[in-house]
């Protein structure tokens, strides 16, 4: 079913793209963060209008996510989302 890896420049449209690929393969968008001095990271998650809503928010995940893209599983419902549009 995987047509490849795609690269994707990580325009306002992929980053989108990109959140609905991880919600849709883990159900959510979360992350810890370990820059607090808790003991215990911050659980976070973000939903698809939190992005879409806010530039803070939508530049804070490009930051903590880009990374993902690069997952197969992520890059390949990337692809299939876009063939949706």
């Amino acid at each position: 079913m995987s047509s490849g890896f795609k690269k994707y420049r990580m325009t306002r449209k992929n980053v989108l793209l990109l959140a609905q690929a991880i919600i849709n393969v883990n159900g959510k968008i979360a992350w810890q963060d370990y820059a607090s001095d808790s003991p215990y990271p911050d659980q976070h998650s973000l939903t698809l209008n939190d992005i879409k809503g806010s530039p803070e928010k939508l530049e804070r995940f490009r930051n903590e996510f880009t990374h993902q893209m690069y997952s197969n599983v992520i890059n390949d419902e990337m692809q299939r989302l876009e063939q949706e549009l």
